[in-house]
């Protein structure tokens, strides 16, 4: 093959890769194009699209994929890999991730049963704006029976707004 026939081959496979949708966007344009699957309910298609982003510590798709794998959306229900990519969001200061976390931890689902850190991680994403957060905190707070527990779970707050508080709310 000579070099204008090769330049040619080339241009055409680069080609057939762009126009096939294999050269990726920027992430946001694949969170969006992730997002918009999943809300189409292609949950294989927003799980391919967000994993390359969440394992870039992008906490929108962390999120997206805890919650997917705590409701079995594409993937089968596994609560473990839901805490584990709902963590990853929560410590990026994702409202979402911290309530759903919180949420798994008032039921033990995927980690110990802990109403502490239930309230802990719904105190933070109510103050991280998501206002769903408060019936999890509150439902929390109610479990809390004895002093001790109340103190820890006041003692987690403290901790987790030094260390995952408020950072733009993603």
């Amino acid at each position: 093959m000579n070099a204008v026939a090769r330049g040619l081959a080339i241009v055409a496979a680069w080609s057939a890769l762009v126009g096939s949708g294999v050269v990726a966007g920027s992430p946001e344009e694949d969170f969006r194009a992730g997002l918009s699957a999943f809300n189409g309910g292609d949950f294989a298609k927003a799980l391919r699209l967000w994993r390359p982003l969440a394992e870039d510590n992008d906490a929108r798709s962390q999120a997206g994929i805890g919650f997917m794998y705590h409701r079995g959306l594409g993937v089968k229900t596994d609560d473990a890999q839901a805490a584990f990519w709902l963590r990853k969001a929560a410590e990026q200061g994702q409202a979402e991730g911290q309530m759903m976390l919180g949420t798994l931890y008032f039921f033990g689902l995927g980690v110990p049963q802990n109403y502490a850190a239930a309230y802990a991680w719904c105190e933070l994403a109510q103050d991280n704006g998501q206002g769903e957060a408060q019936f999890c905190r509150d439902a929390a707070l109610q479990s809390l029976t004895e002093d001790a527990q109340l103190r820890d779970a006041f003692r987690m707050v403290r901790e987790l707004r030094e260390r995952f508080g408020h950072v733009g709310g993603q």
